[in-house]
C-alpha cells in the first residue's frame, strides 16, 4: 500500500482520512478530520490476516472493542494518549485517538539520533511508569510497552533535549495491538502469548497471565534500549530473541550510570525478585533531577500520583538486653532496601472474580479468591445480598484499614475463610491494605490478581512470613453495588499482632509479625528483659531500626539469645562496626512453638543510652 492510498475516504460518515502515518501492531493508523467536531484525530484501523476464522476475527474485534474502552478510562491522564472513541465499519473496529502534531515514537527517536543520556532516559521512564501506576490502579495493564509505543512530543534532537528537558511524554496503545504486520515481529494468540519478543517479560513468554510486574519488566527493557541504543535481549531472529530473554541476562549497560541499578531491578527474570513500582518511580525521578511533567490542559486524571512520606515501620529490643515476650528477629533471604518515598496512588475501588487460584509471591505465597455465587446467596437480614457470598459470611463491604479474623474450614489458605471485622489491636489474622477496581466481572477475572500482587508487592517485601489474598464480591454483591475486590494481606502461620504496613501510627508498639523492614523504633520496659518496641519516626533519633529477618534452624530453642545474635551477624555482619551494633528480635515463645521462628536483626547503638541518628541508617 502506498502512502496516500485510501487517502480522503470517508470512514464512519464522520473521519475523512487524509495520510497514512505508520503501521502499528494492530494495523494502519491515519492522520483524520472529524468533521463533526471538527479537529484532526488519529484513526487506527484493524488489519488482519486472510483466512482468519469468524471464531478468531470476532474474539479479535471483542478484544479490540473492550480494551479500547478500557484505555478511554486513562484519557485525563497526563502521559497517556487518549483514546477518544471506538467504532465499527463494515463490520471491523476503529479506534478514534489523540492526534500529537510533530509526535515521534521513542524506537525512531533512538534510531535518528542515537541513544538517550541518563537523565532524558529516566524522565521518560518516569512518565510513561506514572501512566502504568494509574492503569494499574484502575485493573488495567499495558501488555505491550515498547519504544514503539512510547510517542515524544518534540524531539530530542537540541542539547537542551539532551540535559533532560524532553517534551510531552505520552504512552500510546494501551492494550489494544492485537495483530503482527510484516514490519515488527511479535508473538500473537496463535502462541498464546500477545507482545514483542525482546521486551516481553519472561513469565508471560512462559504463558503466564499478564500482571504489573510484567509491564514493569517491559518498561525496563524499553528503558535499556533508550540509553543504550538496542534492546536488551536483540538477537537476529525473534526467536532468537525469545531464547535470550528467557535463558540469558542482558549485557550490562555501558552508558546507562547510574541508571544501571534501575534497569537491573526491572530486568529480574523473577517477577517475585523484580523491583516495584514506588521505588523505581522514587529512584527515576531523583535520576531525572528535574519536577514531574506538568499537567496537560485537560480534565484533572482519575487516578492521580501523590508521593508521601513513608512511615517507618519495625520494632525491635533495647541494646544490651536480650527480649522475652517481645524479642529480637531477622528476615530469611530479605534485602534490606530503604523506601523514604513511596509513590501512592489513590485507591481505585474494584471486582470481583472466579476461582481460587495460588501463584508464588515475594512475601509468601497469593491466594486470589473469586467467587461465583449466583441469585441464591443467602441475604443479610436487611435484605441486601452478603457481598462476598454464604461462605465469608461478611455482611458489609470490606474497606482499606479493615482488620478482620479468620476462620478456614479445609486449612489455611486452602479455601474462602470465614471472616469477622474485629478492631485492629486484638491480634487480627489479616488487614485490608487497599482495593481494586474494574468495569466488569471478566476484567476482574482477568487482571484482579495480578493487580492485588501489584498493590501490596511493597509491604510484603518488607514484612516476613505474610500472604497476599484477594477477595472478590460474589455475584448477589456485585448485583447489589459491591464493585471492589479487597487486598488483604494475612500473617501466614499466625496472626499478625495488629496493624500493618501504612496503618500502624507512631507511638504503637509493635511485633515481630507486623513489623516492616526500615521500622525505627524506640523502647519501652515492661518488666525484667521484657520491653515493648514503640514505632518512631525515623527522622528523629531513635534507639532500633530493624535490617532484616532470618529464619532460626528448627532445632533452635527459643531464648538462645546468643545463637540469635549469631544468626544476625552471620546474615548482616556488614551492619557491625564500631558506631553501630546487631541485636535479635524474636516475639513469644507461643508464637515460636508454632513455627514462627523468624528472629528480626536490628541495627542499634553499642552503648547504653545512645540512639542512633535522625535518618535511616539502613541503605538502598
Amino acid at each position: 500500500m502506498t502512502e496516500g492510498e485510501g487517502a480522503e475516504r470517508l470512514v464512519a460518515g464522520r473521519y475523512r482520512l487524509l495520510r497514512r502515518l505508520g503501521v502499528g501492531g494492530m494495523g494502519r493508523v491515519w492522520l483524520a478530520h472529524d468533521q463533526k467536531l471538527e479537529c484532526d484525530v488519529a484513526l487506527k484501523e484493524l488489519a488482519l490476516p486472510i483466512g482468519i476464522s469468524e471464531e478468531e476475527l470476532s474474539a479479535r474485534i471483542t478484544r479490540a472493542r473492550v480494551e479500547a474502552r478500557h484505555a478511554a478510562r486513562l484519557r485525563s491522564h497526563p502521559h497517556v494518549a487518549t483514546v477518544h472513541d471506538v467504532f465499527e465499519d463494515n463490520d471491523l473496529p476503529w479506534i478514534v485517538m489523540e492526534f500529537v502534531p510533530g509526535a515521534r515514537d521513542l524506537a525512531e527517536v533512538v534510531r535518528s539520533h542515537g541513544p538517550l543520556p541518563c537523565a532524558a532516559t529516566a524522565r521518560i521512564g518516569a512518565a510513561v511508569l506514572d501512566a502504568l501506576m494509574a492503569g494499574h490502579r484502575a485493573g488495567i495493564l499495558h501488555r505491550d510497552v515498547k519504544p514503539a509505543n512510547i510517542l515524544l512530543a518534540e524531539e530530542p534532537a537540541t542539547e537542551a533535549h539532551y540535559r533532560g528537558e524532553l517534551g510531552q511524554v505520552l504512552l500510546a496503545d494501551y492494550g489494544i495491538s492485537l495483530q503482527p504486520d510484516s514490519g515488527e515481529p511479535r508473538l500473537t494468540a496463535t502462541s498464546g502469548i500477545v507482545g514483542t519478543p525482546g521486551f516481553l517479560a519472561p513469565e508471560r513468554a512462559r504463558g503466564a497471565p499478564p500482571s504489573p510486574a510484567s509491564d514493569l519488566f517491559s518498561l525496563g527493557a524499553t528503558l535499556y534500549y533508550a540509553v543504550e541504543g538496542n534492546g536488551p535481549f536483540d538477537r537476529p531472529t525473534p526467536y532468537g530473541t525469545l531464547t535470550a530473554l528467557l535463558f540469558e541476562e542482558p549485557p550490562p549497560p555501558v552508558r546507562a550510570g547510574d541508571l544501571g541499578p534501575v534497569l537491573a531491578g526491572l530486568l529480574a527474570k523473577d517477577p517475585d525478585q523484580r523491583m516495584g513500582s514506588d521505588e523505581a518511580m522514587r529512584k527515576l525521578a531523583e535520576l531525572a533531577d528535574m519536577p514531574r511533567a506538568a499537567p496537560r490542559m485537560r480534565e484533572p486524571a482519575a487516578e492521580t500520583t501523590q508521593l508521601q512520606r513513608h512511615k517507618p515501620s519495625t520494632l525491635r529490643s533495647p541494646p544490651g538486653a536480650p527480649p522475652a515476650e517481645e524479642g529480637q528477629a531477622a528476615a530469611d533471604g530479605a534485602t534490606p532496601p530503604s523506601y523514604p518515598w513511596r509513590a501512592k496512588l489513590r485507591s481505585a475501588r474494584v471486582l470481583g472474580g472466579i476461582a481460587v487460584v495460588l501463584v508464588l509471591v515475594a512475601g509468601g505465597v497469593w491466594a486470589g479468591a473469586v467467587l461465583l455465587n449466583g441469585p441464591n446467596d443467602k441475604t443479610a437480614e436487611t435484605g441486601k445480598a452478603l457481598p462476598y457470598g454464604n461462605d465469608v459470611e461478611l455482611t458489609r463491604e470490606l474497606k482499606p484499614g479493615d482488620c478482620v479474623h479468620a476462620s478456614w474450614p479445609e486449612g489455611r489458605f486452602k479455601d474462602l475463610p470465614k471472616l469477622k471485622i474485629v478492631d485492629c489491636n486484638s491480634n487480627p489474622d489479616g488487614q485490608v491494605l487497599d482495593t481494586n477496581a474494574s468495569t466488569s466481572l471478566g476484567e476482574a477475572k482477568s487482571n484482579g490478581q495480578g493487580i492485588c500482587i501489584g498493590l501490596l508487592r511493597d509491604t510484603t517485601r518488607k514484612m516476613v512470613d505474610v500472604q497476599s489474598f484477594a477477595l472478590v464480591p460474589s455475584g448477589a454483591g456485585w448485583d447489589s453495588g459491591v464493585r471492589n475486590t479487597a487486598c488483604l494481606l494475612f500473617g501466614k502461620t499466625v496472626s499478625l499482632y495488629g496493624p500493618v504496613g501504612d496503618h500502624r501510627k507512631h507511638g504503637e508498639q509493635i511485633f515481630v509479625e507486623n513489623s516492616s523492614i526500615g521500622d525505627c523504633y524506640n523502647t519501652r520496659k515492661l518488666e525484667e528483659h521484657n520491653y515493648a518496641h514503640i514505632l518512631v519516626d525515623c527522622t528523629t533519633p531513635h534507639e532500633l531500626q530493624g535490617v532484616g529477618y532470618v529464619k532460626a534452624p528448627q532445632g533452635m530453642k527459643f531464648g538462645s539469645w546468643d545463637a540469635i545474635y549469631d544468626l544476625c551477624v552471620k546474615r548482616y555482619g556488614s551492619y557491625k562496626n564500631p558506631s553501630r551494633d546487631l541485636y535479635g528480635w524474636v516475639h513469644a515463645e507461643q508464637t515460636w512453638n508454632q513455627d514462627f521462628r523468624f528472629v528480626m536483626c536490628l541495627l542499634a547503638m553499642p552503648k547504653p543510652g545512645q540512639k542512633l541518628p535522625p535518618g535511616s541508617s539502613v541503605p538502598t
